[in-house]
């Protein structure tokens, strides 16, 4: 009789014949084998699904898979669709120029026997360059992995709001019911669809347990979404609004935290763009409040920083002048 699937891990595929195969072989040299994987052929043109292909026929692998393929339609809706094909109790989202650590599934497993199936679990991760060398990095490494293993969504969007956390949808998995039950899908035919997605799954989620290991291994890339995300502005607008629009529906301070943090990062991530700036300065204004009582520390100094920025903010011209002057003098 067939085992019951406890996670399905989901991955879109689109032009990653360098790095398909050492995400491959870190899914078969798992030490728990009770997954299914859903590779989505986004419409790949270079050898991408062939390699792939190769790997599994000649190994011996003790998990389930299978492949589906569409015409190129993007991360988003190759992800819309392994959720729809998922039959796991829970869903992990894996980029396919990524890699995850061999302990992955078990470590993982264990856990949502050990703490009753939570809604979600996070955990930290590791950064490697495209040859797989490891890397530093400063993002998302927050305190919150070392000094908890049980929290509410409350806190947890309170971490993502101070940057704690990553947006990612690669660092953490959720009850598959979570994402039914709330119809939660990604934006399709945008960037940053992380940033929308990610905030609502940790809202629903009522008890998520938080990993202290790194059990993920992110690959920075040339030629990567991230690396050349300055182009989309008019998606990170779009993003911001959908997720502002969540906010209005469910008024918790926590959220409109999150709101502000996006908008600040935004803004710092197009610092020459005057349309970004006017269609997101109202949006600022409206959060500012929630994002200044939960984000920032209640160091006397840096307040007074917030504060200072906050008016500066409040013109084209100021946000130039903060532009300049940042770096230099607040670091």
């Amino acid at each position: 009789m067939k085992k019951n699937v406890l996670l399905s891990i989901i991955v879109p595929i689109y032009n990653v014949e360098k790095y398909i195969g050492s995400l491959v072989n870190s899914l078969v040299k798992q030490t728990n084998k009770n997954f299914e994987v859903i590779f989505i052929d986004d419409g790949s043109t270079d050898e991408s699904v062939q390699i792939l292909k190769e790997i599994m026929a000649g190994s011996e692998q003790e998990f389930s898979f299978k492949l589906l393929q569409q015409v190129n339609q993007g991360l988003s809706s190759a992800r819309n669709i392994g959720i729809l094909n998922a039959t796991g109790e829970y869903i992990f989202f894996l980029d396919s120029d990524d890699e995850i650590e061999i302990n992955f599934v078990e470590t993982i497993l264990t856990s949502c026997y050990k703490y009753s199936q939570p809604d979600t679990l996070i955990f930290d991760y590791s950064s490697i360059d495209e040859f797989g060398n490891a890397l530093d990095s400063n993002y998302g490494h927050g305190s919150i992995y070392r000094q908890k293993d049980l929290c509410t969504s409350e806190q947890i969007l309170t971490a993502l709001s101070k940057g704690e956390i990553p947006t990612t949808a690669w660092s953490f998995v959720t009850k598959r019911s979570v994402i039914e039950k709330h119809d939660l899908l990604f934006s399709v035919g945008k960037k940053f669809e992380d940033n929308n997605f990610t905030p609502k799954v940790f809202y629903f989620s009522k008890n998520i347990v938080v990993i202290s290991l790194r059990l993920y291994r992110y690959r920075k890339r040339p030629g990567s979404i991230m690396s050349n995300q300055k182009s989309f502005s008019d998606d990170a607008i779009f993003v911001i609004y959908d997720l502002l629009d969540f906010y209005n529906q469910y008024k918790i301070r926590e959220l409109g935290a999150v709101v502000g943090n996006l908008v600040m990062a935004t803004l710092a991530s197009f610092p020459d763009s005057k349309k970004l700036y006017n269609e997101l300065n109202p949006i600022r204004k409206k959060v500012f409040k929630d994002y200044i009582s939960i984000s920032i520390e209640k160091r006397h100094t840096k307040r007074i920083k917030m504060y200072v920025k906050m008016y500066v903010l409040s013109s084209y011209v100021g946000y130039k002048l903060y532009r300049l002057v940042k770096d230099k003098h607040w670091k």
